[in-house]
């Protein structure tokens, strides 16, 4: 990447905007330097069962963790939900990813001490941005849209979503991977977010069923804002997770508007085809690991076969691609600010960069459609295996 080693060289294309671009860059650069004496604060609170127990409740934060979820909400209690809520998530990513990579900021400097290995930029926290969206969205959705719900239930998920979204935020603060600018930044953009799409999400839904251009209106929508992702210097793997996210919403789209008006529901929606409670926690359970399963062994085969034919197509036309996965060129031990940090002018950075050229590389465009089939099958393929299975 450069010459020496020991040196992190950015350009943060918020850099291009000139002066005033700078001027950003360094006021957040300053808060999060600022926030050090809380994260100082913080670590002197540590234990080793405080460890385990807030990498745990980063966790809940995590796509591990949101994957299961979606599709335990698609599949078992409230299939619309769960197509919103996965939206949403993927505008929550496109938003904090393209954000950090616009900004380029660096984790906390030592002395904090992290307690997990971070390869991409810092602000804003891409957990406080879901960890807000993700549970604040469930409850007000339930509040909004389920009558049935008694008030003794809306106040137990209130406190819940309270726990879940302060907690996780307070994670990344005590395992020293981001400081308080983070998380206040990543909480407002995710509030902002929330408000819209409250605001917007079941016409959006109703859009994609109703009008024959959907899925071609909103795929064009989904390539401009990958086109104009920003793509820093050096390079992170946020674009590479963001197109994986964007994959699968699109397939969530698709996979809606191909049903029509046809209604898939749930399991709990459907629970009158069951017997008792304790069949339909059984029947739950096979739907889950059913199709898991099979969404990931359709991914395994889209990836295979997405990659024969793009490979094939550009050898039609001439060109030698190649499928390099897309790793972090900035490495945990210098994301936290540092004196190696050194921010690059704009001239130096095109010079490294068009030094650096590469040959044409599929491995985003695979991970796009075998992602977006993966996304196509949980709304569209595997209820219908449920279906035929009976389950």
């Amino acid at each position: 990447m450069c010459e020496d080693s020991t040196k992190l060289k950015v350009f943060p294309p918020i850099y291009r905007f000139g002066d005033a671009g700078r001027w950003i860059h360094a006021k957040l650069l300053a808060g999060i330097l600022h926030g050090t004496p809380v994260l100082l604060h913080i670590q002197s609170l540590r234990t080793p069962r405080l460890n385990m127990m807030m990498k745990m409740v980063s966790f809940l934060g995590e796509e591990e963790f949101y994957t299961p979820l979606v599709a335990a909400i698609v599949w078992l209690l409230d299939a619309r939900l769960g197509r919103l809520v996965t939206m949403l998530m993927a505008l929550g990513f496109y938003l904090a990813g393209a954000t950090k990579n616009f900004l380029c900021l660096p984790r906390p400097p030592s002395p904090v001490v992290p307690l997990e290995r971070c390869s991409d930029w810092a602000l804003p926290s891409h957990h406080a941005v879901l960890s807000v969206n993700v549970p604040w969205y469930i409850w007000f959705y339930t509040y909004l849209h389920n009558s049935n719900v008694s008030l003794t239930v809306l106040t137990i998920l209130f406190l819940l979503t309270v726990l879940w979204s302060f907690s996780v935020m307070f994670s990344r603060m005590y395992l020293g991977v981001h400081s308080p600018a983070d998380i206040v930044v990543g909480g407002v953009l995710g509030c902002l977010l929330l408000a819209g799409w409250l605001h917007w999400d079941l016409y959006i839904d109703w859009y994609i069923v109703s009008s024959a251009t959907s899925s071609l209106v909103i795929l064009t929508v989904v390539m401009v804002l990958l086109y104009i992702h920003p793509d820093p210097h050096p390079t992170t793997y946020v674009f590479a997770e963001t197109v994986c996210m964007a994959g699968v919403a699109s397939g969530f789209v698709l996979g809606r508007a191909h049903s029509g008006s046809t209604i898939v529901l749930a399991l709990v929606e459907s629970r009158h085809s069951y017997g008792s409670n304790l069949s339909l926690v059984g029947c739950g359970l096979v739907r889950v690991l059913t199709g898991i399963v099979f969404l990931v062994i359709l991914k395994m085969a889209a990836a295979f076969l997405c990659k024969k034919v793009l490979y094939f197509m550009c050898q039609l036309i001439g060109l030698e691609p190649v499928c390099v996965k897309r790793r972090s060129v900035v490495t945990s031990d210098k994301v936290h600010f540092s004196t190696s940090f050194v921010v690059l002018d704009q001239d130096a950075a095109e010079e490294n960069t068009h030094n650096n050229q590469t040959v044409l590389n599929l491995d985003i465009p695979i991970k796009f459609l075998a992602y977006l089939s993966m996304g196509f099958a949980a709304v569209n393929l595997v209820p219908a295996i449920f279906h035929s299975l009976n389950i």
